[in-house]
């Protein structure tokens, strides 16, 4: 059956690879800064303190993550907020939004077992369910899951088992290509819609979020496979079959875009910079010393290492982008 890449990616992905939650980190396919250890969470939380000294962001607030997988950058996060500032707890609340009830079940787990009954994680199924007065919307590697079409030379991607064809352009597509003037590469579907529920979910809220990407997108397609570490060119592989739903399926995130969808729907964009500078600039050094200070060498040598992970350029530093948007 001849299917649009964007169903195809769905399927793969949401519907099978992400849905049964997926071993991220040595175990896994893929690394994220949220398997590299706790200090991506942990540095989340000094800068959220920060925006709240700051009259950035309402104390009494709620922390919602989207796209948390087993809920370890949000336990991270809470961890920060415990070590830096545990009175900003008070005012509170935590969601996650989690369509599938196994990774609910995990998250729940992985909450009991952090926090025992001392914190309440709230789960909704979708934005739709949500009403905030006020709220700080996180996320790490969720932009490049979202389903897409593939523009090549005025063409789109349609997949038939193992056989891969660009074809005419559907009249949907072709609306969204004119209206973001994208020639080639991926185009997310529904990521306009995605931003609106974000925007109508509360009366003022921050987004933040890290991917891989750039704001220069070059509009040539980046498709391609993570199995057990291993990089696969999408376009190469002749036996999709054997990837399909086991396997980490993804593209760069085109910033430019992104940023194009947020200011149309309302929100300001805060900040764009490179992981590495926006870790550093947060004060992930700064936990560096107090882990240094508070829990001996070895604690400190395992920090030092995440840190070269996370900001080294030639790792995830350069390569992976932490972009703001607010509501006022």
């Amino acid at each position: 059956m001849n299917m649009k890449f964007s169903e195809y990616f769905e399927i793969w992905l949401n519907h099978n690879y992400y849905k049964s939650g997926v071993n991220v980190g040595k175990n896994g396919d893929f690394y994220t800064s949220v398997s590299v250890g706790s200090i991506f969470g942990l540095t989340l939380g000094k800068y959220f303190i920060n925006l709240v000294k700051n009259d950035q962001i309402n104390q009494n607030c709620n922390i919602i993550e989207i796209g948390a997988n087993d809920g370890s950058m949000m336990v991270d996060f809470i961890q920060g907020l415990y070590s830096f500032d545990k009175n900003i707890l008070e005012g509170l609340k935590f969601h996650i939004i989690e369509p599938h009830e196994n990774l609910r079940k995990i998250q729940q787990l992985k909450f009991k077992q952090s926090f025992e009954d001392k914190i309440t994680i709230h789960h909704h199924l979708n934005l739709k369910e949500c009403s905030f007065e006020n709220a700080f919307f996180m996320s790490n590697e969720l932009l490049d899951t979202f389903a897409c079409e593939v523009i090549k030379d005025n063409k789109m991607l349609y997949v038939n088992d193992d056989d891969l064809r660009f074809e005419k352009i559907d009249e949907q597509t072709l609306l969204l290509l004119n209206k973001f003037d994208i020639q080639n590469g991926e185009i997310p579907i529904n990521l306009e819609n995605f931003i609106k529920e974000i925007y109508n979910s509360s009366k003022k809220c921050w987004f933040l979020t890290a991917d891989y990407g750039d704001m220069n997108n070059t509009q040539k397609s980046a498709l391609r496979v993570y199995k057990n570490h291993q990089v696969y060119n999408f376009f190469e592989l002749s036996n999709l079959k054997d990837f399909f739903g086991i396997s980490d399926i993804t593209y760069d995130v085109n910033f430019k875009l992104i940023k194009k969808v947020f200011e149309n729907t309302g929100f300001k964009m805060v900040k764009f910079d490179k992981q590495g500078a926006w870790l550093i600039n947060a004060g992930i050094m700064d936990i560096v010393k107090e882990i240094e200070q508070n829990a001996g060498f070895r604690a400190y040598q395992n920090a030092i290492s995440q840190v070269k992970y996370l900001v080294d350029p030639r790792v995830m530093g350069d390569r992976f982008k932490i972009i703001e948007f607010k509501k006022d």
